[in-house]
């Protein structure tokens, strides 16, 4: 299977469960948010990959945008989130999906990194530009052409979820499981006290 795929796929069934949870979690305390990390897979076969998804995804392809300033993320951003093809599917539940490709390809443009800097950070993508851009009912992918991660730089490294695409299945599943099963946990214990206070 496709591994961006598989990826795209597995991070809606977390974001769906997560979106659940939280939706709960906000009735007791406003405060809580959502939020989206951005998975990173390394390796040009991924970008192969993605050829296969150019009209169902959000695509910024850093191998032609390495040059721009530090507004055209921005721009491209509200564009992308008001979409209405994009707000049609936040409607309904579902997530689109940014992809940011090739992104070593910013190498030494710091205003294009620097700016892009809080949309991959999960604690302040839900209220970007003047609060006018919510990205945590997206999901983002961000992509290099080589497996050399050394070519990003640290900050940017560190907003990254790496994903290693032959774990990625076993984390998934060791999530939902635990998802599934601490409710039914909790449950069993909370039937099991009733009986022993009778």
């Amino acid at each position: 299977m496709n591994r961006v795929i598989e990826t795209i796929e597995k991070e809606k069934i977390v974001k769906k469960h997560r979106r659940i949870a939280i939706e709960k979690l906000e009735k007791k305390d406003p405060k809580i948010k959502d939020f989206s990390n951005v998975n990173l897979l390394a390796g040009e076969e991924h970008n192969q990959e993605l050829n296969q998804l150019k009209s169902q995804i959000n695509l910024i392809d850093f191998n032609q945008h390495k040059h721009e300033n530090s507004e055209f993320i921005e721009r491209k951003i509200k564009e992308i989130y008001n979409n209405p093809q994009n707000k049609e599917l936040v409607e309904k539940g579902e997530f689109p999906v940014i992809c940011f490709k090739n992104i070593e390809k910013i190498g030494k443009n710091q205003a294009l990194e620097e700016s892009l800097l809080p949309v991959f950070d999960s604690q302040q993508n839900d209220k970007l530009f003047d609060e006018e851009v919510d990205l945590s009912r997206f999901i983002l992918i961000a992509t290099t052409s080589t497996r050399e991660t050394e070519k990003l730089s640290d900050p940017l490294l560190s907003r990254l979820d790496w994903v290693n695409a032959d774990t990625v299945s076993l984390l998934i599943n060791l999530v939902l499981l635990m998802l599934l099963l601490v409710p039914k946990f909790k449950r069993a214990k909370t039937g099991s006290n009733k009986k022993n206070k009778l």
